[in-house]
């Protein structure tokens, strides 16, 4: 019948909107080459603003989302950015909101599948999970409270060299006695710049544009005013190769995709 068709129809393209991205660790490392020629890095310079990296996928609560990466200037004519494909999974020091900064405190490997628990003190392995996730157990110990956990990366300019330590790129809420089931990153991120916005920033998902130049976010409260800018975002996905490349338009102020046109 007609709407048994359309069903089939609709699982059909479901099933190859699933397939079309692969996830970080399965794909392996992620290479993407950044070029900026004299008038982007000018720009960049003069308004003191950085290059941004966030993993959209999976997004964190809230309507959250967290800025993994900051690269800020002096910035190259091109830069190569690594995005390796193992995992980590981290405990934050103290709560996390928007426009906050992500304080991880605890951080350990993990890999998909496996399933963690946390006792206030270390991470423990604790035998399986759901398929393509990281299952995280907080067996929290006497008067203590919910915690914030998520996933971290490591991405770095491949000139600077890998860091000491990941980029958190999500964020969510463990509750006492309750699990956490994380889905593996897609290897889908955006890239954009900014001003006056550290790594592991949270961010509300909302201020983020890929329609319209900029948009500036300000958070007043009787204690605490915070207010950062940010570009529209370049959605970048990557070639069976593991490479793409982008180039920043100083018409529009933002990345677009290849190298510079000749």
């Amino acid at each position: 019948c007609p709407v048994s068709q359309y069903r089939s129809w609709i699982f059909v393209c479901a099933g190859l909107a699933a397939g079309l991205f692969a996830q970080i660790g399965q794909a392996g490392t992620l290479q993407l080459t950044l070029y900026l020629d004299i008038d982007a890095r000018q720009f960049l310079n003069a308004s003191h603003q950085s290059i941004l990296i966030v993993v959209p996928n999976p997004a964190s609560e809230a309507d959250n989302t967290v800025i993994a990466l900051t690269l800020p200037p002096p910035i190259a004519d091109s830069m190569k950015l690594i995005i390796e494909p193992d995992s980590s999974l981290y405990i934050a020091n103290g709560t996390v909101s928007s426009v906050d900064v992500i304080n991880m405190g605890l951080i350990t490997s993990v890999l998909y599948g496996n399933a963690y628990s946390f006792n206030g003190v270390q991470i423990n392995g604790d035998g399986k999970s759901k398929d393509g996730t990281v299952g995280i157990y907080y067996e929290a110990p006497s008067n203590s409270q919910p915690l914030i956990t998520g996933l971290a990366l490591f991405m770095y300019d491949s000139a600077s060299g890998k860091p000491s330590a990941p980029s958190p790129i999500n964020t969510f809420t463990l509750n006492r006695f309750q699990s956490r089931y994380i889905s593996q990153p897609a290897s889908i991120i955006w890239v954009l710049v900014g001003s006056d916005i550290s790594n592991g920033s949270v961010i509300p998902t909302g201020v983020f544009k890929s329609a319209t130049s900029y948009s500036t976010y300000s958070n007043t409260s009787p204690r605490t005013r915070s207010t950062f800018q940010l570009s529209r975002y370049l959605e970048v996905t990557f070639n069976a190769q593991n490479q793409a490349s982008i180039h920043f338009d100083t018409s529009v102020n933002a990345f677009a995709p290849g190298p510079y046109p000749n």
